[in-house]
């Protein structure tokens, strides 16, 4: 009797001190499964529940990629708030984006952006991985490595907040930009994305941040087909998207001089001499770069002619991720160019100052058309339009920065000269951690109940 006093009394007092965990509900995963490498859902940050004074969000699906800090987010009871923040990956969830296939899929709702240029959602150091919004043009956009051409699509704010946004990608095939299941911008993928580490959600850059509830995050190391896709989204609930699509045509195009200083294309005749309408051709020959360097480039300018389906409200230029407008730009159209390129063609010149433009520069010239829709005269296939524009695209080299050394950030996540801050060492507290926890107490308590009854009885 007095043996089993001790031990009841032992015992009483092990428990009075520790607290027995609470057991949540066991968690089916509603998504597809095959192929998912990592599940981060807003409304349940724990593999044991939500709790919202947690620091970190565990991974759902089974492979332990945790994410340790969540930074300056905030819990709350329908998701992670997002202002401005930056929270890091595992380093196992890059590495399914550097395998050659991925789908990515991202729920936010409340969407506001704050960043003066972008609102980049997902990013690495490096940049080949950027999912952002571009403010200048309100293009969703999807940069995979630096030379893949971009899929992208309008009325991104719309588009984006309450419902799921998702990209694929697969080597040697093509990488697309999809909304609640629905394609809706496609392009080649010619390499793999090789991000670097740290790869991050938000940004806390003032060019690039965002406000937001992060509702739902995905990683699978496969293209996910479009009825997978379609499942997923259906999962939460969300309004009818309000798609709008590049439904121009191209009627026709030219890119005919660019001028360096006095030379016209490099000074590389044609067969006929020096004309009009080979610039790109001659930029090829000097891989599409001009070397201003030594400073010795005081004029650069560059012309042609686009003729779309729609009205051109306004020509612009591009210098890596900056858009000028000017009606500058727009000049007189002859006949000929009016018979090739139909009744909306006009005549495009574009003069840039070099002393402006310091360091390694990507340009490119733009259209604006009737209704706000943004084209890039890049040469490239666009998804949903009839015919492609001519390429105007080149690099320009300027004289050196005046801090050598360093580079302009000059695409969407881009930190030069930063290292990722160390992210503390924690253990999570699991639901399985707490129930061994407990185990071994309940072994110690039973010890000490043993050694208290064997002193009681000498």
């Amino acid at each position: 009797m007095k043996k089993t006093i001790a031990f009841v009394v032992v015992l009483a007092m092990i428990c009075a001190m520790v607290a027995i965990p609470a057991f949540a509900d066991d968690y089916t995963i509603p998504y597809v499964t095959d192929g998912l490498e990592a599940l981060y859902e807003g409304t349940r940050n724990k593999r044991a529940g939500h709790d919202t004074s947690f620091g970190g969000w565990e991974d759902l699906s089974g492979k332990g990629n945790d994410i340790e800090d969540i930074g300056d987010a905030e819990w709350v009871t329908d998701g992670l708030a997002i202002s401005a923040a930056k929270i890091i990956l595992p380093e196992e969830v890059l590495d399914v984006i550097n395998t050659g296939e991925y789908t990515v899929e991202y729920f936010i709702k409340d969407l506001t952006v704050t960043g003066t240029s972008f609102a980049t959602f997902i990013n690495s150091t490096n940049d080949n991985f950027a999912l952002f919004i571009r403010n200048s043009d309100g293009n969703v956009e999807f940069k995979d490595a630096s030379i893949n051409p971009r899929p992208k699509t309008p009325n991104g704010v719309e588009l984006v907040s309450g419902h799921t946004l998702a990209v694929t990608h697969k080597t040697g095939d093509k990488n697309q930009l999809i909304i609640d299941g629905k394609v809706l911008a496609s392009q080649t993928a010619n390499v793999d994305t090789s991000a670097t580490a740290p790869f991050f959600i938000g940004h806390p850059d003032a060019s690039k941040s965002y406000d937001a509830t992060i509702v739902s995050l995905r990683f699978y190391s496969r293209v996910l087909s479009e009825e997978e896709l379609t499942k997923n989204a259906s999962v939460i609930s969300h309004e009818d998207a309000p798609i709008v699509e590049y439904d121009y045509t191209v009627k026709g195009s030219s890119f005919d001089t660019l001028f360096v200083n006095d030379v016209m294309n490099f000074n590389e005749p044609s067969e006929n001499g020096m004309i009009d309408g080979e610039a790109s051709k001659k930029l090829d020959l000097h891989d599409r770069t001009v070397d201003g360097s030594d400073g010795s480039v005081t004029v650069l300018k560059f012309r042609g002619w686009i003729g779309f389906d729609k009205e051109i409200e306004q020509f612009g230029v591009k210098v890596n991720d900056k858009i000028t407008y000017s009606d500058d730009f727009r000049k007189d159209t002859e006949a000929a160019v009016l018979n090739a390129g139909g009744q909306y063609a006009s005549r495009f010149e574009i003069s840039l100052d070099p002393a402006t433009l310091t360091g390694t520069n990507s340009i490119v010239a733009v259209a604006r058309l009737a209704g706000g829709i943004v084209v890039e005269l890049d040469g490239q296939e666009h998804e949903n339009v009839g015919g492609k524009t001519v390429n105007t695209s080149f690099t320009y080299i300027g004289v050196p920065a005046e801090n050598p050394g360093t580079e302009p950030a000059t695409q969407p996540g881009t930190e030069p000269g930063t290292q990722p801050a160390t992210q503390p060492e924690t253990v999570p507290q699991t639901g399985d951690a707490e129930v061994a926890m407990f185990a071994v107490i309940v072994v110690l308590a039973l010890s000490a109940a043993v050694v208290f009854v064997k002193k009681k009885s000498f």
